[in-house]
């Protein structure tokens, strides 16, 4: 099982930022523009990008790199080293026409040779060899690569990628076509590397250390100092630096023993930016003061879900008395999680880490955001939205087409929907009320997220019907029973939000293929194991019949079939009816994307706006620099969300996919 980037709250790593001000040749009443000073929570432990796809490493040094394509403020993808590119007509091989004259910077300014197509294929070679955590990206793609890292052809000239230096072209030949397969050169993986560099260098390319690597990106790293700076610098060399506006960025090291140093810094007009939690002790008074320049960070492609263990085996933390098998049976029940569904206030579960208005603005109510994909000229998710119309009336009244509404809790319909179910149950012999064990992390919002859910349910459907349960434990124990468990027999819950998941590629397979029942990354989560018996090439157990999880298989094998660039609006469409099935059924229940709450000297949406890849500013604590201004006044609510209604109407004519050029 190929494990991608599946996300839990408690193990992203927060990149709190400020920018103080100075002096420069940029200079205005507020100070420098062009420099930005700010923070860092976690040091760099590894440089090599061809090998370590870590957040906390690739937020900073994905600054100094930069591969075939990357995003832009106006979420295109667009040439980075690629000038222009060409697709043959059976979708099978890729060519690339690679930037002249990009040199390779080291360290300290000098240009140590010319970027040429032979470093793409330099690179892969080194992520293959070098066993990188980004093969799950490449390993089935690239023809004969998977003879290459099995051992059984040991010449790499038998891969399919190709340079050639004299016509400065690079091509990838593939076992099939993927329509998606540009969204995957933003990954760090498809970054160029000098030969006779690495060479030089040996065991200690990648090391963490400023000269251990070359830049041909926006910036370059001049100073890592374990525990105290990163600092990194304008590259001068760099083809597109007049898109390039900061000169300098000094990052200090945050201990965290005053959680309020970026607010204070602010405050006192020395940070740019800071970050401001809800579970911060004067948070209201904050709030109340300053609720005119208090913005929110954009929603971002990441999904976190809850979702029920249909199979559950392990009962070691259930309480006494409980029905263990009408649990089992209230949770194969359609209508009693269709319930629980409507009874889930997601607003005031998300509240508890983000706040009142963040809470509400935080709510998903799709797997795949809103703004990914283009379908017959309109969003993947207004399609999806008629797909569910279609399954149940009932969806028309939820609005999955934009984020940021809380219209999936309906008292009403879990009402309806529970009564339903009741009827049934008790005629299994059923006892009420059910008993659901929710575990949690033993973090205080992460506890009050779990008591708001419990009062949620309980207080609409009555306790009489449903009690929730709640244990909580240590982050270790908390992994071991969700996302890092070995098998599903040991995931010990009933109902849960174990993890997130964020895309590879721009495709809607980036988010669907991972609850497929045969080899899906994260379906061992609903208690299923991937690699039970089949009925020819599906599943044959009978809960993956009962739980719709078959017929989400047909779908997307369906949709997986067709795989030519201009059949994608038909891909599309079979892909937004498997989402509609996974979402009717409630194997799992959207909650939220990662959203914060800041004060800002960052102009909104100066940033560039990707949906993979590094090449693009998530939030304040993943930056790409590249793109980012800053102004002299603190941004103001007003000015981000008129920012925010022009960023949508250029965004709604980005190229996502753009397959020729």
């Amino acid at each position: 099982m190929k494990i991608k980037k599946i996300i839990n709250t408690t193990l992203v790593t927060s990149l709190f930022l400020g920018t103080l001000v100075g002096c420069s040749k940029n200079k205005s009443s507020s100070g420098d523009l062009e420099t930005l000073n700010g923070y860092y929570e976690e040091d760099i432990n590894n440089m090599d990008y061809l090998v370590d796809n870590k957040e906390i490493n690739a937020v900073h040094v994905s600054n100094g790199l930069e591969g075939l394509f990357e995003s832009d403020p106006q979420k295109n993808i667009r040439g980075g080293m690629a000038t222009s590119w060409k697709v043959s007509k059976d979708g099978l091989t890729y060519m690339y026409y690679i930037r002249e004259n990009v040199p390779w910077i080291q360290a300290d300014g000098s240009e140590y040779a010319k970027v040429k197509p032979t470093d793409f294929v330099t690179g892969m070679k080194h992520a293959v060899d070098s066993k990188s955590s980004y093969m799950y990206l490449v390993d089935k793609s690239i023809k004969g690569l998977d003879k290459y890292i099995s051992g059984e052809d040991k010449d790499f000239t038998h891969v399919g990628i190709k340079a050639d230096d004299k016509n400065m072209t690079v091509s990838y030949t593939l076992n099939q076509p993927e329509p998606y397969w540009n969204s995957k050169l933003l990954s760090g993986i498809f970054y160029p590397l000098n030969a006779d560099f690495l060479k030089s260098k040996g065991k200690l390319f990648g090391k963490v250390a400023i000269d251990s690597i070359l830049y041909n990106g926006p910036f370059i790293l001049t100073q890592i100092t374990n525990k105290s700076v990163i600092k990194m610098k304008a590259n001068d060399s760099y083809w597109d630096k007049k898109n390039v506006h900061l000169k300098n960025i000094n990052l200090t090291y945050d201990d965290k023993k005053d959680p309020a140093l970026q607010q204070k810094s602010f405050f006192k007009g020395g940070a740019s930016q800071a970050l401001i939690k809800s579970t911060d002790a004067n948070f209201e008074k904050i709030l109340e003061k300053q609720k005119n320049n208090l913005v929110y960070g954009n929603q971002g492609v990441d999904t976190y879900f809850a979702q029920f263990n249909f199979d559950r085996k392990s009962y070691k933390n259930t309480i006494d008395g409980k029905d263990e098998e009408g649990t089992r049976k209230a949770i194969l029940n359609h209508d009693f999680r269709a319930a629980i569904g409507f009874a889930f206030n997601k607003a005031e579960f998300n509240a508890q880490t983000f706040g009142k208005v963040g809470g509400r603005k935080s709510v998903r109510n799709s797997f795949i955001p809103s703004g990914f994909v283009k379908l017959d000229g309109k969003d993947y998710v207004s399609v999806l939205q008629k797909e569910l119309n279609a399954l149940d009336s009932n969806w028309k009244k939820v609005n999955v087409e934009h984020d940021g509404n809380n219209t999936a809790y309906n008292p009403e319909l879990a009402k309806q929907y529970f009564e339903k179910a009741k009827v049934d149950l008790t005629a299994k012999g059923v006892k009420f009320p059910i008993h659901l064990d929710w575990i949690e992390i033993d973090v205080l919002n992460k506890v009050n997220s779990a008591k708001a859910l419990k009062h949620s349910i309980e207080s609409l459907l009555g306790q009489d019907n449903v009690v929730i349960d709640l244990h909580i434990f240590s982050k270790e124990k908390f992994f071991g029973f969700t996302y890092l468990a070995e098998t599903p027999e040991t995931l010990d819950w009933d109902f849960c939000s174990p993890a997130g998941w964020t895309p590879d590629i721009i495709d809607p397979s980036g988010y669907l293929d991972v609850f497929g029942s045969r080899s899906g990354n994260m379906v061992y989560l609903l208690g299923i194991q991937p690699s039970e018996t089949t009925e020819g090439e599906y599943y044959s157990g009978p809960i993956v019949k009962q739980i719709g999880l078959l017929t989400y298989d047909k779908l997307l094998d369906q949709a997986s079939k067709i795989t030519l660039s201009d059949q994608l609006n038909e891909r599309y469409k079979l892909f937004a009816k498997a989402e509609a099935q996974l979402l009717n059924e409630r194997l799992i229940i959207p909650l939220r994307s990662e959203i914060y709450q800041q004060f800002t000297k960052v102009k909104p949406y100066s940033w560039a706006s990707g949906m993979c890849g590094s090449s693009y500013y998530k939030d304040i604590r993943y930056p790409f620099w590249k793109y980012v201004e800053l102004q002299e006044h603190p941004v103001t609510v007003k000015q981000f969300q008129e920012a925010e209604k022009e960023f949508d109407k250029q965004a709604k004519k980005a190229k996502v996919l753009d397959e020729k050029k």
